[in-house]
């Protein structure tokens, strides 16, 4: 026998593709699906409380729920433990793990794939568990928009270029202000021989982002409106001479000579077209992708398309430590974002797929990155401790100051001051003896936040001030937001709330890819508005809020409903100590018990 839990749409429970025994009552199907989707088994009390605390006996209704959820899931799935734990039978899937845990052809393949989850079902009684479905709602819808885009990357790049804009259509009907979604709709319709399509598609997205967003779209959506002038190699096309201009592109990248080496790196990407290598293809789609990302800041549907066709060349081969590489650039990518999900498929791919400890260690860096944006902290201490001893192991001391300064920031993010000092300082010299001076400004920006938590108000001015020289003279938006908060956070340390404003402004204005340190700077914009003009704050605070849903950012989600909380609303504080309760974060809790209201 075979069953689906499906919780996606109007909820029901199929064996053997027929309906079957359903669980009574909303209350019984929220039960379920916080098990399904909670990160670990959550405690009776803390579920007694997140959707039955208005009951007279709490423990004695969740019990009841519990007898329900048994009966209807006889044979498939079994509950128990102390820390309640829903283990699902081998025979047994759920629809919303087929969607995030999925490919994208797993994902498409879903009956209600793009139905909202637990569709009708609300519990005004439980704000707690409302606020926590609002949020799994959003992520949900996100994780759909971007299965979308994925496949149809993927469809462009096996030649599908007309199913490729039919699933790029439906991310764009999704959420239309997404450049990602009209950019790979206009490159699906040129690819598709329909240019005239694409140049309307192209002016719509123009139109419809200057009506809404006051701005143009990103370059890439006009971009892909124009067929792409062919450039002819220098030499006759040779494996050989794909290789030479590889290493040629390396040592331009090494030498910060960047336009050279994309110039370089194109080379060798088209040579290999025409070799048909399918390996040596991946390669080099591999490195010039990684040049765009890391040396110019790229983070379109183009990078990623890419990268998608170059793990499916390596694939094909069963090139692995290809594969590995392509997906832990896909992984990052998703982790900037927001679409941890996706980030942590494409790693878990890519740590299958090799047996390299230089690039096992690269790829645990960035999970463990990514899990400390969803605030996973546990998660991330293991991943980043492991990358940083396998780096040290292989003698790759970037990425060991790398993996030092991620496991820095963890230990700030929690409030632990002296261990995130002791850890930053450590990154920081590694750094400094591989004159690294791209990646400086992130330990230090970090390290800066530290001092201020140990009361080092000058040590803190100091690193920030030489930090944000740094950023700025790189151009790296994503550098400057995460100096900027830590700019803030001293103007706030030091009682200052007009000059924290002006440092938020300034880190806000050129728009970060990167979401997380946007979402971050943007909370403290919340506070400081809340202390001086609160009748102001509803809009930055909606904005984060989104942001954080849509990105699974749970800590800040908490934050959204402490500013709510402070801001008059009497349900807001328990919907931040529901989602908090899966966070280990000592710092987070102080703050929620620390709230002025109470409910």
């Amino acid at each position: 026998m075979t069953a689906t839990i499906r919780l996606l749409g109007r909820p029901r429970i199929e064996r053997d593709g027929a309906p079957a025994v359903a669980p009574r009552g909303n209350k019984a199907w929220a039960l379920l699906t916080y098990l399904v989707l909670a990160g670990c088994p959550p405690s009776r009390q803390h579920l007694a409380s997140l959707l039955f605390g208005d009951a007279l006996d709490p423990l004695g209704a969740l019990r009841w729920n519990l007898s329900e959820l048994r009966r209807a899931l006889a044979g498939i799935a079994v509950l128990d433990g102390g820390g309640l734990a829903l283990t699902l039978s081998p025979a047994c899937g759920v629809d919303v793990r087929q969607l995030t845990d999925g490919t994208s052809a797993q994902a498409l393949a879903l009956a209600d794939f793009g139905a909202e989850l637990l569709e009708g079902v609300a519990l005004p009684d439980a704000p707690g568990f409302e606020a926590w479905l609002a949020a799994e709602r959003c992520r949900i819808t996100s994780c759909t928009e971007t299965v979308l885009v994925e496949a149809a990357l993927d469809l462009l790049a096996a030649g599908s270029a007309a199913a490729a804009a039919r699933l790029a259509a439906r991310a764009v009907a999704m959420n239309p202000l997404d450049p990602d979604h009209h950019a790979v709709l206009v490159r699906s319709l040129t690819a598709a021989g329909d240019r005239p399509g694409a140049r309307r598609q192209a002016l719509r997205c123009t139109d419809l982002f200057r009506r809404e967003l006051g701005c143009a779209p990103p370059a890439e959506v006009l971009a892909a409106a124009t067929d792409p002038v062919p450039r002819q190699p220098p030499l006759p096309a040779s494996a050989a001479a794909v290789r030479s201009y590889l290493d040629a592109g390396r040592a331009s990248l090494m030498a910060g000579a960047v336009e050279r080496a994309l110039e370089q790196l194109r080379r060798a990407a088209g040579m290999a077209v025409e070799v048909g290598e399918p390996a040596l293809r991946a390669t080099a789609y591999v490195a010039l992708a990684g040049a765009r990302v890391h040396a110019a800041g790229e983070r379109g549907t183009a990078v990623r398309g890419l990268l998608q066709e170059a793990a499916a060349l390596a694939r094909g081969v069963q090139a692995g430590d290809i594969v590995a590489a392509a997906c832990r650039e896909l992984g990052f990518l998703a982790l900037q974002r927001g679409q941890q999900d996706r980030a942590l498929l494409w790693l878990d791919e890519g740590r299958r797929s090799t047996g390299d400890d230089a690039e096992i260690a690269r790829l645990l860096g960035v999970r463990g990155m990514c899990l400390t944006d969803g605030a996973d902290y546990p998660g991330a201490l293991a991943a980043l401790d492991r990358s940083a001893a396998l780096a040290r192991q292989v003698g790759d001391s970037r990425q060991e100051a790398w993996s030092l300064s991620m496991i820095g920031r963890r230990h700030a993010l929690r409030g632990e001051y002296a261990l995130a000092a002791a850890v930053l300082d450590g990154a920081l010299e590694k750094v400094a003896r591989q004159d690294w001076t791209a990646f400086q400004p992130w330990p230090t920006a970090f390290r800066a936040e530290a001092a201020v938590g140990l009361g080092d108000l000058n040590v803190a001015r100091e690193l920030l001030d030489h930090a944000w020289v740094l950023a700025t003279e790189s151009d790296d938006h994503c550098w400057m937001a995460t100096v900027a908060h830590g700019q803030a956070t001293l103007s706030l340390a030091e009682g200052s709330p007009e000059r924290a404003r002006r440092w938020c402004d300034q880190g806000l204005t050129p728009a970060p890819w990167y979401l997380w340190p946007y979402a971050r700077l943007l909370d403290v914009v919340c506070t400081i508005t809340l202390d001086t003009a609160p009748a102001a704050a509803a809009g930055p605070v909606d904005r984060l809020a989104d942001l954080a849903s849509r990105g699974s950012m749970r800590d800040l989600l908490v934050r959204v409903h402490l500013h709510r909380a402070r801001a008059g609303s009497r349900t807001a504080l328990a919907a931040a100590t529901a989602i908090a309760g899966q966070i280990d974060d000592p710092a987070l809790q102080a703050r929620i018990q620390a709230c002025p209201v109470a409910g």
